[in-house]
Formats: C-alpha cells, sequence, structure tokens
C-alpha cells in the first residue's frame, strides 16, 4: 500500500517515516512528508491528527519508533502471508493492535484535549484583573485558584467561570497556581497557544509583541495546543519549558524590513528544553519575577528592550539597529533603570540618554 492510499490516522503512525517526521529526527523525512502534504492537501486533516496524536503519545519524543517499527514488520509478514480475502481481516487487525498500542493516548486525545479546549470564540470575559507596567500583583480567582500577574499583563475571565469550565484568557505574563477541580477543566487562552489544566502549576508568557512565547510547568500536567498555520499539541511535563517562536520575529532576523504585525499569529518553530529537579536554581530563574528578580538570559537587545520597558515603566528607543544583536545575561533585583543600563555597558559598548520616562539607546 502507498502512501497515497492511507486513510486513517492508524495508517500513517506505524508509518517509520511519518514517526520521523513528526519528532523531527529526519531531515529526509521532513521534505518528503512536508511535499506530499502538498500533493495531497485532502489528507491534510488526517495528517495533522496523527501527528498530534503522535506527539501527544511521546512527548515530541521517539521514544516508540522501535516497538512500531517491530509491529510493521509484524503486520507486513501476515499481509504476505494472507489471500485478497485475509488481508482485509489483517488490516482489522492492524488497527486493531496500533489501538491497542496508541489506546491511552487516542482516548485521552478524544475525550481531553478535543473537548476541553474549546472555541475561542466562545469566550466573553466578565471580570478582568490586571497589572500596569511596572507592577505586579496577586489575585484570588472565585475557584480558589491563585494567579500572580507581572507587569503589563492582564488576565480576563468568562462570563461562564466556574460553571461548567473555567476558562480564561491572558494577555502578558502569569504564574497559575490551579485548585484542582476534575469536573470542571481549566483553559488558558493565550495569543499563540492555549493550555488545558485540572490542577497544577505552571508560569505562561505571552506578550503581544515579544518574538517568543513561553510555557513552564513546575509540578502537575498540561496540555499545550498551539495556534496558527502548523498547529501542535504536546503534553508538558514538570521541569519541562515550551518555547514558540513567532514566524515574524525569525522572517524579521532575515529582512528588517519584514513587517511584524502582519505575521503575528503565526508558529514558525517550537523548542522544549527539559531542566534537571536536581538544578532547581535553574528552574527557578523562569519565575524570579515573582521574586521581584530580573533574570536576563543570552537576550538581545532588541527582545530585551520590551522587558524593560515593562519592568521599569519607560519607553525605550534604540536608534543604532547595530545595538539589537548584543546578548546579555545577567541578574537584577533592587537596581532602578538607570543602574542596570550601566551594568550593560560594561558588558557591550553602547551609550544612552534618559529624559524622564525616554530612554534613548545608541
Amino acid at each position: 500500500m502507498s502512501q497515497k492510499d492511507y486513510n486513517n490516522i492508524e495508517d500513517f503512525l506505524i508509518d517509520d517515516t511519518f514517526q520521523k517526521y513528526c519528532s523531527g529526527e529526519n531531515k529526509s523525512c521532513i521534505q518528503y512528508w512536508e511535499q506530499y502534504i502538498v500533493n495531497h492537501p485532502e489528507q491534510l486533516e488526517t495528517i495533522q491528527h496523527a501527528k498530534r496524536l503522535y506527539q501527544v503519545l511521546v512527548g515530541n519524543k521517539p521514544a516508540v519508533n522501535e516497538r512500531l517499527e517491530h509491529m510493521k514488520a509484524r503486520l507486513k509478514e501476515e499481509k504476505n502471508e494472507l489471500s485478497i480475502f485475509s488481508w482485509h481481516l489483517s488490516h482489522l487487525f492492524r488497527i486493531a493492535a496500533v489501538l491497542a498500542l496508541f489506546g491511552f493516548a487516542y482516548f485521552w486525545y478524544t475525550q481531553f484535549y478535543s473537548k476541553r479546549i474549546e472555541p475561542l470564540d466562545q469566550f466573553v470575559a466578565a471580570q478582568i484583573f490586571e497589572t500596569k507596567k511596572g507592577e505586579k500583583k496577586t489575585f484570588d480567582l472565585p475557584d480558589g485558584t491563585t494567579i500572580t500577574l507581572n507587569s503589563d499583563s492582564k488576565l480576563e475571565l468568562d462570563k461562564d467561570f466556574n460553571d461548567h469550565a473555567r476558562h480564561v484568557y491572558l494577555t502578558g505574563e502569569g504564574f497559575f497556581e490551579v485548585k484542582k477541580d476534575k469536573e470542571k477543566p481549566f483553559v488558558v487562552y493565550a495569543n499563540d497557544f492555549d493550555i488545558s489544566v485540572l490542577g497544577t502549576t505552571f508560569n505562561v508568557k505571552s506578550y503581544p509583541n515579544d518574538g517568543t512565547s513561553e510555557a513552564f510547568l513546575v509540578e502537575g500536567l498540561i496540555e499545550m495546543r498551539s495556534k496558527g498555520i502548523n498547529e501542535n499539541s504536546m503534553i508538558i511535563k514538570p521541569n519541562q519549558k515550551i518555547i514558540l517562536y513567532k514566524n515574524q520575529f525569525i522572517e524579521a532576523k532575515k529582512d528588517p524590513a519584514v513587517k511584524k504585525e502582519a505575521l503575528k499569529s503565526n508558529v514558525k518553530e517550537i523548542k522544549i528544553q527539559d531542566f534537571s529537579v536536581d538544578e532547581p536554581a535553574v528552574s527557578s530563574k523562569e519565575i524570579a519575577w515573582k521574586d521581584n528578580r530580573l533574570e536576563i538570559m543570552d537576550q538581545d537587545f532588541e527582545s530585551l528592550r520590551h522587558t524593560l520597558e515593562r519592568w521599569y515603566d519607560v519607553d525605550i528607543e534604540i536608534k543604532n539597529r547595530n545595538l539589537e544583536d548584543y546578548r546579555f545575561t545577567a541578574t537584577f533585583s533592587k537596581e532602578n533603570i538607570n543602574q542596570v543600563l550601566n551594568a550593560l555597558q560594561k558588558v557591550e559598548p553602547f551609550n544612552y540618554e534618559i529624559y524622564g520616562r525616554k530612554i534613548t539607546i545608541y
């Protein structure tokens, strides 16, 4: 059977080249399946569902390749030995075998994922919690969940919040300590992804003007679904961080003339970082802002500009575009903006002028 005859999710899942395409471990397989999708657009929806199910099961890691390869070999042997009539029985057996292997993930996918992350067009904000630039606040939601908002952030609660479900929309950055309630799933909608949980602790960062959006899980289990042209669904485990690089950020790096606003919602690349449980100091950097520590980790000047603007409630203009690619790593706590800029000057040479809330860097 050639790939063009693949009709079901299971057909794709037992194909080792498709597995390598999903895991991103083989460039040839990626190129092949990307071209296959172009040639067979009618199968795009089925392929997307198969890819999501693969990622749900293995957490974006090719952990089941050997088992699937072994199963495929067994099924091929049976197919060669059976008649045309019995091939249909073999086909049914193959589907049953694959579903047995993916049973839990498939059940979870259809029950938890497809039903609990509902379309955003059903969201109607009824209550709003927000912070200004240079401000951080902690709020208690009606269900017992605690949310700490970083500066220049907003959390909107759905009008039916805590009736049958708990839906919120986040703009900016927030640290969630979700009250466990199996009957009422907690869903966080953001600009670039949605997150579904039952009860857990995690950090979400999704500022519209930043080049990346992030989610970091402290404890529990969450499912993230990215938005845009190439949607992805994945399970995030404790001490894992997901970084979504936005399309406009990558394209603007290649061509400064690209207008960032035109591509705002497209996700271009997704990266998963695993932090060791033996390195709490590393993980704590992801939520250091809660303790009023500004952690700068290999950040370029352009993205750092937005961070400093929110943190100190200032407006920064970089007149020398060559400075945008300067990279900085530092930690600040009680320093004012002038002290921060002086410290950064010692890492990379630049000049600046301050006029009230307006800062010019050249």
